[in-house]
C-alpha cells in the first residue's frame, strides 16, 4: 500500500471524530440484566459525527440492517468541519457514544469522562478472547488501568517478504521481531545492479525521509516536545534513524516505489511483481497481491511469507500503528446499553465476517480488524497481531498537529532537504543532524509567534 508521511499526517488530523447513540439506561444507574431486550423495541440512536454520509457508509447502513428497529439521527458540526473540543461537543450534543482518536481517549479517560466497559463485558459474557490482546492491554494502559473503549480496526503493519528471492540469493529469511536495522541489513544482501524497471530490490520503501519517519514511529521517537515546543530531533536515536535511512538509499537497496509510465499501480509495484525482496505493509497489500493474479496479464505469483515487524528495540512492540476510531461511552450518557450494543456489533465476529467478505460492499480492506481472523484470501494474518502496539507516538503526533498542522509538514520538508545533502555527499550525518534540530526549532518558533500574533 502506498503509505507516505504526509498521508499519515492528514489521516491523523482527519480522524478527529465523534459519534453518539441514544436508547437504554443511565450510566448513573445499575445496568439491568435484561437490557439486551431493547433490541426488540423501536429506538433512536443519536450520533455525533462530522459527516452523515460518511458515517452511514462506514457504520450506519450496516447497523440499521442488523437492527431495523433502530432509527439513526446524525448530528454535529456543519459540512466537513472536524470536532476538536470533545468536552464541549459532548456537553452540546449529549451523545451516548463517541469515536475518539488515541489522544482524546487518553484525555477523557484521565478526566473520568468515560464509562468503564468491563462491567458490561462481564454482564453480557462478551467474548474478548479473539480480540487483539496487545491492543486491549494498550487501551487499558492509556485508560489508566481501565478499559474505556474498543476499536474495531487497527492499522497495523507486518514485514512481507518474497521467499523465492530469499532462496534464490541464499539470504537468511526474516524472523519475528526484527528491528529496522536488521531488516535494512538483510536488504543489502540482494543485488543492487541493473535497470530500475527490471532489477531486484532489497526493500520497497518511499525514500529516505519517509523511512526515517517509519523508524521514528516504530521506536517511539518524537521530534518535538508538544508541551514546550522544543525540538528534540538531535538525539542519538534520531541520529541513528538518519544514518540507517541515508545509508540504505545510498547503497541502492531501496525501491522508492515511483510509478512507471503507462503502468498500473499493480504493475508499477516491484514487490507485487516479484522484484522486491521485502516490504512493510498493511493488509491492503494482500488484497493487491490477489488483484494482480487476475488483473495483470501473464502475472507470475511468488511465495509470500509474513513475519511480525519491524519492532522497537525490545523486539516486542511497535509505535508504527494507527487507530482512527476508539468507540467509548461518555460518563453522562443517557442510553448506555444502546451504545454498548453498537460497540459490541462492530467489534464482534458477525461484523468481522462481513468485513472480510471478498465481494462485500466493503471490498477495500485498509486495515485488519481488532477481532482477530486467522487468514484473509489464503494469507495468514497472525503476524499483524504479534507485536504490542504503543499508541504514545500517535498521541504525541496528534498533540503536535493540534498546536499547528504545519509543524509536521515543515519538519518533513527539513528532513528531506538535509538527508538529500547527506546522500549526495555534501553533508555528514553530524552536520545534518545539527541542521535538522536548529531548522526545526526556528520554524517552530516562527509558527508559534505567528499564531500568537493572530490572537
Amino acid at each position: 500500500m502506498k503509505r507516505n508521511f504526509l498521508q499519515k499526517a492528514v489521516l491523523v488530523s482527519l480522524s478527529v471524530m465523534l459519534i453518539g447513540i441514544s436508547a437504554g439506561l443511565s450510566t448513573g444507574k445499575q445496568v439491568s440484566a435484561d437490557s439486551a431486550n431493547e433490541t426488540d423495541t423501536k429506538r433512536t440512536l443519536k450520533v455525533l459525527y462530522w459527516n452523515e454520509d460518511d458515517f452511514n457508509m462506514k457504520y450506519g447502513d450496516l447497523f440499521s440492517q442488523k437492527y431495523p428497529n433502530t432509527n439513526i439521527e446524525v448530528v454535529g458540526p456543519a459540512g466537513m468541519e472536524a470536532i476538536v473540543d470533545y468536552n464541549g461537543a459532548i456537553q452540546k450534543y449529549s451523545p451516548d457514544l463517541v469515536m475518539l482518536p488515541p489522544y482524546h481517549y487518553k484525555q477523557l479517560s484521565t478526566d473520568k469522562k468515560l464509562v468503564d466497559l468491563e462491567p458490561l463485558v462481564k454482564r453480557d459474557e462478551y467474548d474478548m478472547t479473539t480480540l487483539y490482546p496487545g491492543l486491549l492491554a494498550e487501551l487499558k494502559k492509556q485508560g489508566g488501568g481501565k478499559l474505556y473503549g474498543l476499536s474495531p480496526k487497527v492499522d497495523s503493519y507486518a514485514l512481507l517478504y518474497n521467499a523465492d528471492l530469499f532462496k534464490k540469493y541464499n539470504v537468511k529469511i526474516p524472523s519475528d521481531g526484527m528491528t529496522w536495522g536488521e531488516i535494512l541489513n538483510l536488504a543489502q544482501k540482494f543485488p543492487t545492479k541493473g535497470d530500475k524497471n527490471s532489477r531486484i530490490w532489497g526493500l520497497s520503501s518511499f525514500g529516505s525521509s519517509n523511512l526515517v519517519m517509519d523508524i521514528a514511529r516504530t521506536e517511539g521517537l518524537t521530534y518535538m516536545d508538544p508541551n514546550t515546543l522544543k525540538a528534540t530531533a538531535n538525539t542519538t536515536a534520531w541520529k541513528n534513524a538518519y544514518r540507517l535511512a541515508s545509508e540504505a538509499t545510498k547503497s541502492g537497496v531501496l525501491d522508492e516505489r515511483v510509478s512507471l509510465s503507462a503502468k498500473s499501480y499493480l504493475e508499477s509495484s516491484s514487490f507485487i511483481m516479484g522484484r522486491s525482496a521485502m516490504q512493510v505493509a498493511s493488509i491492503s497489500q494482500l488484497q493487491s497481491l490477489q488483484a494482480a493474479k487476475s488483473g495483470v496479464k501473464n502475472y507470475k505469483p511468488f511465495t509470500l511469507r509474513i513475519v511480525a515487524g519491524p519492532a522497537a528495540k525490545d523486539r516486542e512492540s511497535t509505535g508504527n500503528i494507527f487507530i482512527n476510531d476508539i468507540f467509548a461511552i461518555p460518563a453522562d450518557a443517557s442510553h448506555v446499553d444502546a451504545a454498548w450494543e453498537f460497540i459490541k456489533y462492530f467489534n464482534g465476529d458477525e461484523y468481522a465476517t462481513e468485513y472480510y467478505k471478498p465481494k462485500s460492499s466493503n471490498n477495500s480492506i485498509g486495515a485488519p480488524l481488532s477481532r482477530m481472523i486467522k487468514e484473509y484470501s489464503g494469507y495468514k494474518l497472525e503476524s499483524f497481531y504479534k507485536l504490542k502496539p504503543n499508541l504514545d507516538p500517535s498521541i504525541t503526533s496528534y498533540a503536535i498537529i493540534n498546536k499547528s498542522p504545519n509543524f509536521e509538514l515543515r519538519f518533513h520538508s527539513i528532513l528531506l532537504k538535509e538527508l538529500t545533502q547527506v546522500i549526495n555527499g555534501k553533508k555528514t550525518i553530524e552536520k545534518a543532524t545539527a541542521a535538522i534540530q536548529s531548522s526545526t526549532q526556528t520554524i517552530t518558533d516562527k509558527l508559534t509567534k505567528a499564531k500568537t500574533e493572530k490572537k
